[in-house]
């Protein structure tokens, strides 16, 4: 598992700290495929061996230095919805908007099908961990009973994400309130569903055509 030792041996989280830093800065100086454990290793002062007590593989290592989904900044839970939800946001600007996440996932996306799986399987977990943050508040009365909180789980990194990839500037604390504003709107208590009617067609439901007065 990530982050295991050897039994006996106590783990130096100096060396850690190093480590996370020095995988940082080489995806942002060589991007992940120019990025190698023995460089890391180099920068770090340290030997691949002790990376690989640590971390099992280079995807394991970067996913944990740059989106790390355990410890005290996953889910924030204070009682008050709206600012959890922001701080939550701004967890994920800080991991994703910076030039080495987007790095990390340009590479990470380039690794074998079962790597990407495990790595997903990892942020899965930290998503069960805002969605059952969610469901208190849906049990609180501050959410719809109707509401799917995966989906608002799916709007605390989504959104972040799409703005990294695109490039987007402005992504400020101005943004993220309202980013919040607009989702809790549509879920909070007395919030009616937004209509889904469709055509067979799947485009947009015409209007009846008006009636004609005749003069």
């Amino acid at each position: 598992m990530a982050g295991d030792s050897k039994v006996g041996r106590p783990r130096d989280s100096r060396l850690d700290v190093a480590i996370v830093g020095a995988t940082v800065a080489l995806l942002e100086e060589r991007g992940y495929s120019g990025m190698s454990l023995a460089a890391v290793a180099e920068r770090a002062g340290t030997t691949t061996a002790a990376i690989y007590r640590r971390w099992g593989s280079k995807s394991e290592l970067v996913s944990h230095a740059v989106f790390r989904t355990d410890g005290d900044d996953v889910v924030a839970d204070t009682g008050d919805l709206a600012a959890d939800l922001e701080t939550m946001v701004r967890w994920s600007v800080d991991k994703i908007y910076r030039p080495a996440a987007l790095a990390a996932i340009a590479g990470l996306l380039s690794e074998p099908r079962a790597d990407r799986r495990e790595r997903a399987s990892e942020a899965a977990s930290a998503s069960r961990l805002v969605t059952e943050r969610l469901e208190r508040a849906k049990v609180a009365g501050e959410l719809r009973a109707d509401v799917d909180t995966s989906v608002l789980t799916a709007l605390i990194d989504g959104p972040v994400l799409h703005a990294a990839l695109s490039g987007m500037t402005g992504v400020d604390h101005a943004w993220v309130s309202e980013l919040v504003r607009v989702v809790l709107d549509g879920a909070r208590p007395g919030s009616p569903p937004p209509s889904r009617r469709r055509t067979t067609s799947g485009s947009r439901t015409r209007r009846a055509p008006r009636e004609v007065t005749k003069p």
